[in-house]
């Protein structure tokens, strides 16, 4: 994009980079492209905003968001909720419909079973476990024509990568309307923005080895879209536990995820990381718009009917961009 302009003999555009921490419970890394540094910075400020106000409505480590307070009501009474947290309530509703229960909120509580368990080196009592994954076959929560929602759950409850995802499209959504921005782009964790027409070529590491110079997976450009990566857990992480069994997963080494929106790519990874090889890439292929690359133990690449067919490195070429183009 910013070759683009200086082709055409235009004022070349301001391009601005960021990298910021304690935001999404993480670091973040933003680029904006704007025709000039105070629109590029007005977007910056724009975004940074939105988030800070979306970390008191949705923060997982905030007493005070209002997602902590309504877990903590012990009334079961309808009580209105914000449009955002509402939002985030009906995309975990949606996937959790459609993956079976494979993304369920109520995997909070199993995780600390098991990271319990891992820490004290005795498995969760078979009567515990099995009460916790009786609890979790249910809806969690009903929500309300009115605005209002229901709280069924009496355990622990997390919206984890979703309300992440949901985050970062809405910071990119926010600084890509401010005035002379062309292109958006919200890096956190393994979740991926890009707004406007430039777009972006993702890396995807060898999930095998720890080399920095080792020859790359894939590589994918990413445009007006997402991507969410899942590497394998590192060593001593919360276990991702399967709601439906309540037993430990076995997720892939490596699983990469396009999608028109992150919220979306961040749930299919995190059920990619549940699910057999076969019923993932189902879903997958069932839902408009999205793709995706599922690496198991054997180093087998199994992707999506829509996944990208040229993204293997040529004659194992290394190497990576991260640019608007």
């Amino acid at each position: 994009m910013l070759g683009a302009a200086r082709r055409l003999g235009g004022r070349p555009p301001f391009q601005l980079r960021g990298s910021y921490e304690r935001l999404l419970e993480g670091r973040l890394d933003l680029q904006i492209v704007a025709a000039t540094r105070a629109q590029a910075q007005q977007a910056e400020h724009d975004a940074l905003n939105e988030l800070e106000r979306l970390g008191r409505v949705l923060g997982a480590q905030d007493p005070h968001s209002e997602w902590r307070r309504w877990l903590r009501q012990a009334s079961s009474a309808p009580t209105p909720l914000s449009l955002d947290l509402t939002a985030v309530l009906r995309l975990a509703d949606h996937w959790r419909l459609r993956s079976g229960g494979a993304l369920h909120p109520g995997a909070e509580a199993l995780g600390l079973l098991w990271a319990q368990a891992e820490r004290t080196g005795r498995p969760p009592a078979p009567q515990e476990l099995q009460r916790l994954v009786s609890a979790v076959q249910g809806a969690p929560w009903t929500l309300q024509a009115d605005g209002c929602a229901v709280l069924h759950a009496r355990g622990p409850l997390g919206l984890g990568p979703l309300a992440r995802g949901y985050m970062v499209d809405r910071a990119a959504a926010v600084a890509s309307r401010a005035a002379g921005v062309r292109w958006v782009q919200v890096r956190a964790g393994g979740a991926l923005r890009v707004v406007g027409p430039g777009s972006v070529t993702v890396t995807v590491a060898d999930p095998f080895t720890a080399r920095d110079n080792a020859p790359w997976l894939a590589r994918v450009r990413v445009r007006r879209g997402a991507l969410a990566q899942r590497p394998a857990p590192a060593p001593g992480s919360a276990p991702l536990v399967n709601p439906r069994t309540g037993c430990p997963a076995a997720p892939a080494p490596g699983v990469v995820v396009l999608a028109p929106e992150c919220a979306a790519a961040e749930a299919l990874a995190t059920i990619l990381s549940v699910l057999d090889v076969r019923g993932g890439l189902a879903l997958v292929d069932s839902t408009p718009g999205c793709a995706a690359l599922v690496v198991t133990p054997d180093g087998r690449r199994h992707p999506s009917r829509a996944w990208p067919r040229r993204d293997h490195p040529p004659g194992g070429a290394q190497g990576h961009e991260d640019q608007p183009g």
